[in-house]
């Protein structure tokens, strides 16, 4: 019995730990979005051109992520004004005339009330779109933060819609193997995942199903401990308590109407979810000397290769030097193709503009490039062969920059480099450099080679930009005159 408890308690562990993973990411994600230049343009300068510019941003954004529902912008008067969901896989902006107004919504007041900094996150609950709850159901967690023009006036929101069913189906997977009775409770007791599906997101249809009520002896000890394990007449059960909310982050009662404003604010104490591990009664009579015996091998096992995981990790970073870099070189790096990641390489554009702006006669250039028909490769030769093409480019990048210059995917088949020291002549011959190299240097698939093309604008600052998106515009206005003159061509703006 022993080896069986100990069994359930990793089950909880692993489940857990697969949730906060989750969280943490998108909390990064939100605040990255919120200090984005094309938003703050578009706050102090609302134009047509500005909320074209965010919304290819935010396209761009949710293709790399691709765990977001819905990005948006949501103005001061609870109307949507930008907004990209993901659909079918695929990213698009909605339409103007479909944009709604959710100025009723709990996630919008609850979050227009907050001060700068302040994040939001919702319950975890199934979307509304309209006045309906969508079907097939989508688990949903919003995170949210106000957001204010270089005046401080309150412009309203920027939000995610986070897809809990990814992270509820690893949920369930990470703790699987472990038992087969795993669920997730709110703080209620209302099941968010059951091995009963129909038990459910009772509170969005005003149904009683709670563990609270169904098994109130078992709940009674479960809301009073933080972690536990007991025995009943109902089984053997193990819970651990998980606190969703970080640091300047808070969350509200929700509403599951269309409308309506939530009941108050919730704190990080008492925004809780109980991971819970069940082994039935039934189940505890059969499983005998045996299953006791399997589950300890089970639980031994994964306890030592975690023990030996810790051993290495720990003498592998025992140079503190090696394990910063390592980190940096984590946090910085695109995986797939090895430049920088978008959100690194936003930090250096920054960078490069403040030395710009400081010795204007050292120039930057700018070189944008899009790899043509990359979809056309997805669809025909698939996906791993995508993969592939990315990463053939980002090794022809990667040994063509000079230490001073930094190349970055920015997008999923889009990329970036800025040159120091570079006039628009250098960043023509460059991106010529770059676009004739990958034409004569197929990517190998097997025994066939695939030949590749990309198109390329270039541009550099000039002293008359105010800030370092304008160059980046004429950049991305010359790759866009280079794909439509027919592709593997370069165009400087």
């Amino acid at each position: 019995m022993v080896s069986l408890q100990s069994a359930q308690e990793l089950a909880v562990g692993l489940g857990a730990n697969a949730l906060t993973r989750h969280l943490d990411s998108v909390n990064r994600d939100l605040r990255y979005i919120a200090n984005q230049e094309a938003l703050r343009v578009l706050l102090n300068a609302e134009s047509p051109d500005a909320l074209g510019y965010l919304t290819r941003d935010l396209i761009a954004f949710s293709e790399a992520a691709r765990f977001y529902d819905q990005i948006r912008w949501i103005d001061e008067t609870g109307q949507e004004r930008v907004r990209v969901d993901r659909v079918g896989g695929t990213a698009g902006a909605v339409p103007a005339e479909r944009l709604q107004n959710k100025g009723t919504r709990y996630f919008f007041t609850d979050t227009m009330a907050l001060n700068p900094g302040q994040v939001f996150v919702s319950p975890l609950d199934l979307n509304i779109e309209g006045d309906a709850i969508e079907v097939p159901y989508k688990p949903t967690l919003r995170f949210a933060t106000p957001v204010f023009d270089a005046s401080g006036r309150r412009r309203g929101i920027v939000i995610l819609n986070y897809l809990g069913r990814t992270m509820l189906k690893e949920f369930a997977a990470a703790a699987g193997s472990l038992s087969h009775d795993i669920s997730l409770v709110n703080g209620d007791g209302y099941w968010l995942k059951a091995s009963d599906p129909a038990d459910e997101w009772g509170f969005m249809f005003e149904r009683p199903l709670t563990l609270a009520n169904r098994y109130p002896d078992v709940w009674l000890r479960m809301r009073t401990a933080d972690s536990g394990r007991l025995r009943t007449g109902t089984g053997l059960w193990t819970w651990r308590t998980l606190h969703p909310l970080r640091a300047g982050e808070i969350s509200s009662t929700g509403v599951a109407a269309a409308a309506g404003p939530s009941q108050g604010r919730v704190s990080h104490d008492g925004y809780i979810w109980k991971a819970i591990s069940r082994v039935p009664p039934e189940q505890l009579t059969a499983l005998g000397a045996a299953t006791a015996i399997r589950y300890g091998i089970i639980a031994g096992g994964l306890m030592g290769l975690l023990a030996v995981l810790s051993w290495l990790l720990a003498s592998t970073l025992d140079d503190r030097a090696r394990a910063r870099e390592l980190l940096q070189r984590l946090a910085t790096t695109d995986g797939l193709t090895g430049v920088a990641n978008r959100r690194y390489f936003m930090d250096q554009l920054k960078q490069y503009w403040s030395g710009f702006q400081r010795h204007p006669p050292l120039p930057v250039g700018i070189v944008m490039m899009d790899l043509d028909h990359f979809k056309a490769i997805n669809d025909g030769d698939g996906h791993a062969a995508g993969d592939m093409v990315l990463q053939h480019f980002g090794r022809i990048l990667r040994a063509s920059l000079r230490d001073t210059d930094t190349a970055g995917r920015i997008g999923g088949e889009e990329f970036c480099v800025l040159l120091r020291g570079c006039d628009l002549e250098g960043v023509r011959d460059y991106a010529e450099r770059i676009r004739h190299q990958l034409e004569i240097d197929p990517v190998i698939l097997g025994e066939t080679q695939l030949a590749v093309t990309v198109s390329c604008g270039g541009a550099v600052f000039l002293s008359s930009d105010t800030i370092p998106a304008a160059a980046i515009r004429r950049a991305d206005a010359a790759l866009y005159r280079a794909k439509a003159a027919g592709r593997n061509r370069v165009e400087l703006g």
